[in-house]
């Protein structure tokens, strides 16, 4: 009994620290690129017109990515030397909540008695769906629209609408703190 509440509370802190990562990230690049040449930047339009956010959503995400770039020193232009083209993927998963259900007496319809049952620590509920989601961001080259940088991250909750600008805002930074590469 002791070693289960050991490894239940164990679990329940590696959830609570992970439930604060908002995204995972990685990023890829072409070798062959000085990036310290690129100072400015404006975007794929075509990309940017199929981006399937709602009105909300899509100002926002693009607002993200610009004050990022500004803090990172670059600015918009009209002939700039890279175009940034964003997508959003999104799938639906089912939900698997995991929680600990203590031991004690508990009532048995079968029996019309209380029995005894031990502690348990699994699923609880797993029909819930929820829908998570990708954004990746990729710079261009702008003649030949060959991708220079690619930045994707994943695990972003489409479902929670709380505090969802400031997320936006988190994921966008986390993706572009890979950017520019290093060498």
């Amino acid at each position: 009994m002791k070693h289960t509440l050991k490894w239940g509370m164990l679990f329940t802190i590696v959830m609570a620290f992970t439930g604060c990562i908002s995204v995972l990230t990685a990023s890829d690049y072409d070798k062959k690129i000085d990036f310290s040449k690129l100072k400015s930047f404006a975007y794929y339009e075509k990309g940017i017109e199929h981006l399937e956010l709602n009105n909300l959503d899509k100002p926002r995400m693009l607002d993200a990515i610009e004050a990022t770039m500004a803090k990172k020193g670059f600015g918009k232009a009209g002939r700039p030397d890279f175009l940034v083209n964003v997508v959003v993927l999104s799938s639906i998963n089912a939900r698997a909540d995991w929680g600990y259900s203590g031991g004690g007496y508990q009532w048995d319809a079968a029996s019309l008695s209380y029995q005894w049952r031990d502690s348990q620590f699994g699923p609880l509920n797993s029909n819930k769906p929820y829908q998570t989601g990708t954004i990746i961001i990729d710079f261009l080259n702008p003649e030949t629209k060959a991708i220079m940088w690619h930045g994707v991250g994943s695990g972003f909750n489409m479902d929670d609408y709380n505090d969802r600008e400031n997320r936006i805002n988190l994921a966008v930074k986390q993706i572009l703190s890979q950017y520019p590469p290093i060498y």
